[in-house]
């Protein structure tokens, strides 16, 4: 018995011992030709725990786009050393490739497959064209490594797509002389001063006015045309990026597909870039391709972009009428070539729509400091027959600059809605400054100080403050398929398109009631309404999805939305509204007045709203995602404005917007800080 257990065993143990042996045998067999470590990609920086944090430069961004790391002359050192195990020297092949992960679709789906929203992640190579794979010198086959150095640096556009090609960038000066020698030819071409005249009767305009702002825009359109490669139209995000390293002998290389071996190349068979990182870190292509190594380096940079808005206001000077004032620029707010490359922001001209006119009380009161009260307010706007209403457009400024400058004992930019006891003009003009590098997605932050808006006895003094994204005008700029289609925006009832420019992503803040109208419920009976005469701001978080209805949960109504431990209400006014919008009641002493911090944080699948005294100590107030409502994907900048409203927009305020005076008073706010992580 014992005899047949040691039999037994040791027949085991001669089994163990044989696959040992093969297995021995297939690891040599097996073992790859080279050996690859101690990868650096960003050798010529220090980094904390293999982090590089890095601000972009924006020093000739206007005309060169963002780059980095942040000089025209910089690059980021990558470094690896390599051993060759085969029987004698051989070049290498070898290709760094970067990444966004912050702001990426997932390369694959849950099944596996391809994840085709990667297509348009930020991803990149070597620069110039040059983007194949690079080549050693033979390695010696003696069993030492060799050090290999090169360098790479991400920049706009990486793959150099035609789409964002187009004119040099210039100042948008436009001269009198150039004005008038195309005025004078349209004038003169029969069919063109017709559509002129046509454009001009549908906007309310002089037939001089609209054909000078034809001449502007077909000016502005020609010298947009070029064989420039712009990179700033397609900037690097923010975020964390990683890289890779692609290596292996010429033969195998040469399997490659050419679009994953060049990332400037289309798949011919879909005609769509297609995402290298999903090729080259998947596992089964480690079968197909057994000598080709691929490395994701430690080291990852992570940049942000911070506005420095000392560098000045830049004006647009064709955003303004031709009787333009332009008294009140100076070195650092107007148009000269300094500020157009250097300005960081640009006084933002709101679209004036001169088919809505204010029917408004012809008063003039400091609403909040001198305490307007609702027995004023009620007994003023039952005071006056409808002849002696003040007819006007909600206006913007004629004189650049006049309303928004750079105020050096504040640090800030200043904004500033004009009194009748600055122009002896009643008006209601709206005003705002924008940035000029646009990006996608982030975390777009801005430290302002917004004006109080409601008075001691809860009137409110007609403002809208808002802390905004804008989409960047130029068909390169066009959105993610939309395949039920979008509504233009200025447009309804009309066709649907599968791509438009415009995108946008609002925090206004207005005085409101928390609730909608009773048919945004269903038309219950018993709806929630309050009255909204209190101390208390809506804070309202919108997305302009154009209507597009592909969203699994695209609703129309009210719907909750739960995220986290918080419920948001996501409202759309019905299937064709252009816009999916919730409130948030904040009280008024602990949002406005003061600088505070508002937040966007754009994501690829979802929309965050925060906002809060520090940047530390915020809080979420809206949020959304692609279950909801189409995310936009193109390029926009941020925009910091004050305006009038038309009322209609928001027809459950307590306040008629043609009921509350004009201001007495300039109203300012400060602009403080603005940054992107």
């Amino acid at each position: 018995m014992i005899i047949k257990t040691l039999s037994r065993y040791s027949y085991v143990f001669f089994l163990m011992i044989i696959s040992l042996v093969i297995l021995s045998c297939n690891k040599q067999t097996s073992k790859l030709l080279f050996d690859v470590k101690e990868f650096n990609s960003l050798s010529n920086f220090k980094t904390q725990n293999d982090t590089l944090k890095m601000e972009f430069n924006l020093d000739n961004a206007i005309k060169n786009g963002i780059s980095l790391p942040n000089q025209e002359k910089e690059f980021f050192e990558i470094s690896f050393k390599i051993k060759n195990n085969g029987k004698k020297p051989k070049p290498f092949f070898y290709k760094i490739i970067y990444q966004n992960e912050s702001y990426k679709f997932s390369e694959l789906n849950s099944d596996g497959s391809y994840n085709k929203n990667a297509d348009n992640n930020f991803y990149g190579s070597w620069l110039n064209g040059d983007n194949g794979f690079h080549v050693t010198k033979p390695i010696p086959s003696n069993g030492n490594f060799y050090e290999i150095k090169d360098s790479i640096r991400i920049v706009g556009n990486p793959r150099n797509e035609q789409r964002y090609f187009g004119g040099k960038p210039q100042n948008d000066f436009i001269s009198d002389e150039e004005i008038k020698i195309l005025t004078d030819k349209i004038s003169n071409t029969p069919k063109w001063f017709v559509k002129v005249k046509t454009k001009a009767k549908k906007n309310n305009l002089e037939v001089s006015e609209q054909l000078k702002k034809d001449a502007k825009w077909v000016i502005a359109s020609e010298r947009s045309k070029g064989d420039e490669n712009n990179r700033w139209k397609r900037n690097p995000r923010v975020g964390n990026y990683s890289f890779l390293l692609v290596i292996g002998f010429e033969n195998e290389i040469n399997t490659i597909p050419v679009h994953y071996r060049d990332v400037t190349v289309k798949d011919s068979v879909s005609d769509s870039y297609k995402n290298p990182y999903a090729y080259y870190l998947d596992s089964k292509k480690k079968d197909n391709l057994p000598n080709l190594k691929v490395i994701k380096s430690n080291q990852v940079l992570k940049a942000t972009m911070k506005l420095d808005l000392s560098n000045g206001v830049y004006v647009n000077p064709t955003k303004f009428e031709e009787s333009a004032d332009y008294n009140d620029t100076n070195s650092l707010t107007g148009f000269s070539d300094k500020l157009f490359y250097e300005a960081h922001v640009e006084q933002f001209i709101h679209h004036i729509n001169k088919n809505f006119s204010l029917n408004n009380v012809p008063l003039a009161y400091d609403v909040v400091g001198k305490n307007y009260t609702q027995k004023q307010y009620k007994e003023n706007s039952l005071k006056f027959k409808e002849s002696e209403l003040k007819k006007q457009y909600v206006d913007v400024t004629n004189s650049p600059g006049r309303t928004v400058g750079y105020d050096s004992d504040k640090n800030a930019i200043s904004i500033m809605n004009p009194g009748f006891e600055t122009d002896s003009v009643l008006k209601k003009e709206n005003v705002g400054i924008k940035s000029r590098h646009g990006l996608t997605y982030g975390k777009f932050r801005a430290k302002i100080q917004f004006p109080k808006m409601i008075s001691e006895d809860y009137v409110w003094n007609g403002l809208t403050c808002a802390f905004w994204l804008i989409y960047q005008q130029g068909k390169w700029n066009s959105r993610d398929i939309c395949k039920s289609g979008y509504i233009p925006k200025a447009k309804h009832l009309v066709e649907r398109k599968s791509t438009l420019e415009y995108s946008e992503i609002d925090i206004e803040i207005v005085k409101t009631s928390k609730y909608w109208t009773q048919s945004s419920y269903g038309g219950i009976k018993n709806y929630p309404k309050d009255d909204g005469l209190n101390d208390s701001v809506m804070v309202t978080c919108s997305n302009w999805d154009l209507a597009c209805s592909d969203p699994l949960d695209f609703n129309k109504g009210v719907r909750p939305k739960i995220y986290g431990k918080d419920t948001f209400y996501l409202h759309r006014w019905d299937q064709y509204y252009k816009a999916l919008t919730s409130k948030f009641e904040y009280p008024q002493e602990l949002t406005l007045g003061e600088p505070f911090y508002y937040e966007i944080e754009w994501r690829p699948t979802e929309i965050i709203w925060r906002l809060g005294p520090t940047k530390e100590n915020m809080r979420i107030i809206g949020y959304m995602n692609n279950r909801n409502t189409k995310i936009p994907d193109n390029q926009m900048v941020m925009v910091v404005t004050q305006e009038f409203h038309d009322v209609s927009w928001w027809p459950t305020a307590p306040f008629d917007q043609n009921k509350v005076p004009f201001p007495l008073k300039d109203i300012s706010g400060y602009i403080y800080e603005m940054e992107v992580e």
